[in-house]
């Protein structure tokens, strides 16, 4: 599928101004102020009017509970897990999920899966291992192995120090789990 957006304020992430941006499939193949483009009618050519609209880069959310946060105020308190247009309707291309608090009722393979689930819909997703507390919830039962072997896992998080929530660990602690994530960073 071939598709212009005509007139589109562009921010590349630099403002560019207005401009033509021309679509091949799902990627964005010119930006210039007019593309004239022709296969003698071979292929159609969908035109889409951007004037008034803004064409940014996709955001990305480095901190997401996926599937859902909260319930430190009880079992009703639970939010409910994110959606795609969540993520589309404020340009969000990219998510990295994370447990958070409750690393009890949630756990690593479902927020695997929940991130799988978004990207089959079309959003790009990454997610952290373990959650607030030490020793951290893993996948595979190691922090660099769920680094290396998991391709969504990008690092540890969100681990608490010393908020009233975790596990109040020590330097030691969390120096630890600190270099596993870096040497299964460098590994991977």
């Amino acid at each position: 599928m071939i598709t212009i957006i005509r007139n589109i304020d562009v921010y590349a992430p630099e403002p560019m101004g207005n401009k033509d941006v021309l679509l091949i499939g799902n990627k964005i193949a010119a930006i210039e102020d007019n593309i004239e483009f022709s296969l003698n009618n071979l292929v159609d050519v969908i035109e889409v009017n951007g004037n008034g609209k803004i064409l940014v880069p996709g955001f990305i959310d480095c901190h997401v509970h996926i599937m859902g946060g909260g319930r430190e105020g009880g079992f009703a308190t639970r939010t409910p897990e994110a959606t795609l247009s969540g993520f589309t309707r404020f340009g969000v291309t990219t998510v990295v999920g994370c447990l958070g608090t409750d690393g009890v009722a949630r756990d690593i393979n479902s927020l695997l899966v929940k991130a799988r689930g978004l990207e089959e819909e079309g959003i790009t997703t990454f997610i952290y291992t373990g959650s607030y507390r030490l020793p951290l919830k893993t996948l595979t039962g190691d922090i660099m192995r769920d680094i290396m072997a998991i391709d969504k896992i990008i690092g540890i998080g969100e681990i608490a120090i010393s908020d009233h929530r975790s596990s109040q660990p020590s330097f030691d602690e969390f120096s630890k789990v600190v270099a596993d994530a870096r040497v299964g960073g460098m590994l991977s």
